[in-house]
């Protein structure tokens, strides 16, 4: 903490955070103005290079989205044909033993079938047939009247919130082993309305309602989230096969798919999920042990992504030995729409796409910490025995997490940047590439959503999927150019609110209400 610094060291360390939150701006905007700067004395390489750094990174991307997002279908397969009240079955002696687990002889069984689940819903002005639907996907596990709980995180500023607890306790009071509700009061000091302002409050009102942190599985949901089938069964049991030394520094990931768009946000994500080597972010919707978020001191109000920021400080708070593992059972989300209103769900996915974008305050944000982090790794107070050895290999693993937030916000952004010095010097083999690892990833795509997703989004509804497929992809060429100058300005606009503000506003995007 900052109070436990000298005067000295404190100012220091203001002058080192001023700079942190320039850094989004250098990157973004630096690169840009350096290149303009090169190109009055080397006009044809600059050009050059920019062509091909724009043509490598979406073929590199497209080939690898094809490759792992087709390994991560076949894992969606195979996990949807096990049944769900069967994975805890198994006996606790007879659990798995995993070839990367280095304690085999310390192992300590833990029966599935006694792993407990909170599950936290933030809402405000959310539709109660949304948030039923979100329950009542929980409520369809094998385990859900023994095991899960659910806490309503709800604002007290919405109007009829006490009603709308009543109602959804009412309709599904048999279903939960426990149900609890939690307010998170208006206009408190340094606490801006949002979800990590609510899910923080929740979660301090949440540590008096656990019984024991050793057992206990938190799930943070969006509120119009719907469970895929045998998440809290699969949970359970890789929760109890974990190694006792990594059993409380893991988090678990589903792949997240969206209702009505985000092709390559899906399978982005469940291309991520499926590769061993890759860096993960908590999304969305995600699970984590009570004592892991006890342990960092739970979520941090200021800072608006709260997902990816509780990952990032949880690798932090833990010298990098936090890992986001997979649950290979597809989870739905809806997207922003305004119903009736072709131009108003275009502004609805605007005012959700600037909320996104600012989760590049995480990137100043995982630099904020390193002094503060290398301070208490080295200082005699610190209860960690592995001191300055864990922090000097945190920050070696750390690199990658760097290197996946650039992916994630530095280069759509300056990349939206090059777009008219692209479409002046193309290369054409990269361009072909590209065209045609796009359409693969798209048929993926619709193959995961035709064989996992359709019955769960339209019921029996029947069309050609060829027909349909053909209809996406002609939409997916139309706009996404748009899509991309629209989301490079997202991300010039967040690194420009970073050096500028230290809080953000959160806006809530109208979702399409369920029908009754």
């Amino acid at each position: 903490p900052t109070h436990k610094l000298t005067p000295r060291s404190r100012r220091i360390y203001y002058i080192w955070r001023a700079f942190c939150c320039a850094v989004p701006s250098i990157m973004v905007f630096g690169t840009p103005v350096l290149m303009m700067c090169l190109a009055r004395p080397f006009p044809q390489e600059v050009l050059a290079a920019l062509t091909l750094l724009t043509s490598a990174f979406v073929y590199s991307n497209t080939l690898y989205m094809f490759i792992f997002a087709g390994l991560g279908l076949k894992r969606m397969l195979a996990q949807a044909k096990l049944d769900p009240a069967s994975i805890c079955e198994a006996n606790a002696l007879d659990l798995p033993v995993t070839p990367s687990s280095k304690y085999l002889q310390q192992r300590q069984t833990m029966d599935p079938k006694a792993v407990k689940h909170w599950v936290i819903l933030p809402q405000y002005k959310e539709d109660i047939e949304t948030v039923a639907m979100a329950m009542r996907s929980a409520a369809g596990s094998s385990m859900a009247k023994s095991n899960i709980s659910i806490l309503l995180a709800m604002e007290e500023r919405e109007i009829g919130a006490e009603d709308k607890v009543k109602q959804l306790t009412e309709l599904f009071k048999d279903q939960f082993e426990d149900i609890q509700a939690n307010y998170h009061p208006k206009d408190l000091p340094n606490d801006p309305p949002g979800k990590a302002s609510n899910v923080s409050h929740a979660f301090r009102y949440l540590i008096s309602k656990v019984d024991s942190y050793e057992n206990t599985i938190l799930t943070v949901a969006d509120a119009d989230s719907e469970f895929g089938q045998g998440y809290f069964e699969t949970l359970s049991w890789n929760f109890a096969e974990c190694d006792p030394t990594e059993r409380y520094t893991k988090i678990w990931q589903s792949p997240v798919f969206l209702r009505g768009g985000h092709l390559f946000t899906s399978m982005q994500e469940l291309a991520g999920l499926s590769d061993p080597s890759a860096v993960r972010f908590p999304y969305s919707t995600y699970s984590l042990p009570v004592a892991l978020a006890r342990q960092v001191g739970g979520w941090d109000v200021q800072w608006i992504a709260e997902d990816y920021h509780m990952g990032i400080k949880c690798f932090l708070m833990t010298l990098g030995k936090t890992t986001v593992e997979p649950v290979m059972t597809p989870m739905m989300n809806y997207v922003p729409e305004e119903e009736g209103d072709w131009w108003g769900t275009c502004m609805a996915r605007w005012v959700q796409l600037k909320r996104h974008a600012l989760g590049f305050s995480d990137f100043s944000y995982y630099f904020m910490m390193l002094p503060l982090v290398f301070s208490y790794s080295s200082s005699s107070v610190s209860r960690n025995t592995e001191g300055l050895q864990g922090f000097w290999r945190m920050l070696s693993y750390g690199t990658t997490l760097l290197i996946r937030l650039v992916n994630v916000h530095v280069l759509i952004g300056v990349l939206s940047t090059y777009g008219a010095m692209e479409a002046m010097l193309k290369s054409e083999i990269f361009d072909d590439c590209d065209d045609f690892f796009t359409i693969l990833v798209s048929a993926v795509f619709f193959v995961t959503y035709e064989v996992l997703l359709k019955k769960r989004v339209e019921g029996h509804a029947q069309y050609s999927l060829c027909v349909h497929w053909l209809k996406n992809l002609i939409g997916l060429a139309l706009g996404s150019p748009v899509y991309f100058v629209m989301l490079g300005y997202a991300i010039w606009r967040a690194a420009l609110m970073v050096l500028t503000q230290r809080s953000f506003e959160y806006h809530v995007a109208p979702k399409p209400k369920q029908a009754e």
